[in-house]
């Protein structure tokens, strides 16, 4: 019989594959990307810059001093986006802050559609595999998805099937609500007397200091869902694994 479970988890290494190509890809973007600005707006390597998506953080003596953005062409808005912030100091960093400042919005000012059009061309290179990845990312959680209500469906089956014959027992003891008012911490369940329907039925249950009794009128969904819940904590020898 089919291992959910198995194939679960083969997917989401599937997964980390995928989204480890795709970190590399956006590595590589980012370090083009990095190029390109340095070229323009840092000639002298006096700055650190950090590029990371659609941003780039300037950096002096370790501090960040104010941000880049270049956001798709598509966007209606194309030049180049300066955030800072503002401070009274007068510090020799901040003075040096305001120099870079002062560079860089020049710059943006008088050549921001070309440097865009670089960035553009920088992210061309891997933009078709990192669509292909984000294609196959998408196929593989589709198909966890499948899997997961393939596998709620089989315990829920194997659930009602325990609840019904001998009843489930839990390793620890846990919280059911048998009705929106009524709430108990048991340690063992059992289902008896279903309705016609099927919606409803009388639950048995024990707590943890022995004390036996029911409660009728269960919803049956609402019973079945909640011990598929403590799945793992039911105890291992009863589980029928369909």
């Amino acid at each position: 019989m089919e291992n959910f479970l198995d194939k679960i988890t083969e997917l989401e290494l599937l997964i980390t594959g995928v989204r480890k190509e795709n970190a590399e890809l956006e590595r590589k973007t980012n370090s083009r990307i990095k190029d390109v600005l340095d070229i323009y707006f840092n000639p002298f390597q006096e700055l650190e810059i950090n590029v990371s998506g659609t941003s780039a953080y300037f950096c002096l003596e370790g501090k960040e001093i104010f941000s880049l953005y270049f956001y798709p062409k598509f966007r209606e808005v194309t030049r180049l986006e300066i955030s800072y912030y503002s401070s009274s100091s007068q510090s020799e960093f901040e003075l040096e802050r305001l120099i870079h400042l002062g560079k860089v919005a020049k710059i943006v000012k008088e050549i921001s559609e070309r440097i865009l059009g670089e960035i553009d061309e920088a992210r061309k290179k891997d933009l078709e595999r990192s669509t292909e990845l984000f294609s196959i990312q998408n196929g593989y959680e589709k198909e966890i998805v499948e899997y997961k209500r393939r596998l709620l469906f089989r315990r829920k089956l194997e659930i009602e099937l325990l609840l019904m014959k001998d009843g489930v027992v839990f390793d620890e003891s846990v919280y059911i609500e048998f009705k929106r008012s009524y709430t108990m911490k048991v340690k063992s369940l059992k289902m008896i007397n279903v309705s016609k329907s099927g919606k409803t039925c009388t639950m048995v249950y024990s707590t943890r200091d022995g004390f036996s009794t029911r409660e009728e009128n269960c919803n049956v969904e609402n019973i079945l869902n909640q011990v598929v819940y403590f799945y793992n904590n039911i105890v291992k020898e009863e589980l029928l694994s369909l």
